[in-house]
């Protein structure tokens, strides 16, 4: 089951709502491949699902630009078999960086604010999703 939390600026008011964990359609792969847009990694989906030794983590993650503070949701998806390995990359979508996961629960990382930089994000829980 995934969470929602509020992600919240003090200092100038910035808001935005994010989705971390897994739900019921992360249960298999073919389920995943049938809600990404990329047909990239469509394929490398079906590629994984032909591999017998197939195993996989995938979540909503909370990604952050280290460059421009930027925040973003998006799947994070981590494929191994015996001949191969994936994992999803996250570009910014303000300056084009690489993006990072936040890898700690988002109420106890405190993150710079996208927009003013002088504020902390708190993030508020308010509710479970699958």
């Amino acid at each position: 089951m995934g969470e929602a939390y509020k992600l919240e600026c003090g200092h100038c008011g910035y808001h935005t709502n994010v989705f971390v964990g897994i739900g019921f359609s992360y249960v298999y792969l073919h389920s995943i491949a049938s809600f990404v847009q990329d047909v990239s990694l469509k394929k490398r989906i079906a590629d994984f699902e032909k591999e017998p030794s197939t195993r996989y983590k995938a979540y909503d993650a909370l990604y952050r630009c280290r460059a421009c503070r930027a925040i973003q949701n998006e799947l994070y998806l981590e494929m191994k078999s015996d001949n191969d390995y994936f994992v999803t990359s996250c570009c910014c979508r303000r300056c084009g960086e690489a993006m990072h996961p936040v890898p700690d629960d988002p109420r106890t990382v405190r993150l710079d604010c996208p927009e003013c930089a002088s504020g902390k994000l708190t993030a508020t829980f308010y509710m479970d999703w699958d």
